[in-house]
């Protein structure tokens, strides 16, 4: 849907798109499944938005960036990388089972030092956004930036 305008679904329906929402406003009462991105302009609902992508990381793995969460269970000292996004991204992480640490290598941490996140317990977790070409943690449980 290319719109300059607003498009408004009063109707508590579902609305399901295989493609893009690009510009204007998206206003609805409902629930919205879009396999594609929704950019240039604004998502209001009296529903919900739901982030439903995730994927497990093998060790040795690079992240997906195409979902939003992001998790593993460690079964000896593991490593991931995470690469570059795009500005806006935002990617969350959590450990649900350790064997032993997760570190993950990140391309263009706005933290400096080695760039690396370590995830040493179930239950550590972080929210990293990416701004101004720079991955920012914007939410952390128990992660070691370095």
């Amino acid at each position: 849907i290319t719109s300059s305008g607003v498009i408004t679904i009063n109707l508590p329906s579902t609305i399901t798109l295989a493609g893009n929402i690009t510009g204007g406003n998206l206003l609805t009462g409902g629930v919205l499944t879009a396999t594609g991105n929704v950019s240039g302009g604004n998502l209001s609902t009296a529903g919900r938005v739901l982030f439903s992508g995730s994927e497990d990381l093998a060790n040795g793995g690079a992240v997906n960036l195409a979902v939003t969460a992001t998790y593993f269970s460690t079964a000896a000292a593991e490593t991931g990388t995470l690469a570059a996004g795009t500005n806006g991204l935002i990617k969350t992480f959590m450990m649900l089972a350790d064997g032993g640490d997760m570190v993950i290598t990140v391309t263009n941490a706005a933290w400096g030092g080695s760039s690396t996140m370590t995830f040493g317990d179930v239950g550590d977790g972080c929210t990293l956004q990416y701004v101004a070409n720079k991955w920012f943690c914007v939410g952390n449980n128990g992660v070691v930036f370095a």
